[in-house]
């Protein structure tokens, strides 16, 4: 059994969150440039990338630790134990 982790702020119990890592509107607004920029064939120079920029930023996650109580969160990491040597 996994012990849960505290909180910090207010001693409550915080749960795991999976979301965006960026925000979809800006994505949206890169994706949105690219397809105009490739529109013009010297613009398809700085459409293209525009385009992949904002498909990454579609598809990257970050994982948190979100309070229940409080709504604070924190970053999560995944540790190696194998690197730390035990």
């Amino acid at each position: 059994m996994v012990k849960p982790i505290v909180c910090t702020h207010c001693n409550g119990e915080m749960q795991q969150y999976s979301g965006p890592r960026y925000n979809r509107r800006a994505a949206g607004f890169f994706i949105i440039g690219g397809i105009f920029a490739t529109l013009f064939w010297i613009g398809a120079v700085l459409g293209i990338p525009l385009i992949v920029i904002g498909l990454y930023m579609l598809g990257s996650k970050r994982d948190l630790w979100v309070c229940k109580d409080c709504n604070t969160a924190l970053e999560r990491f995944n540790i190696d134990s194998q690197k730390l040597g035990k």
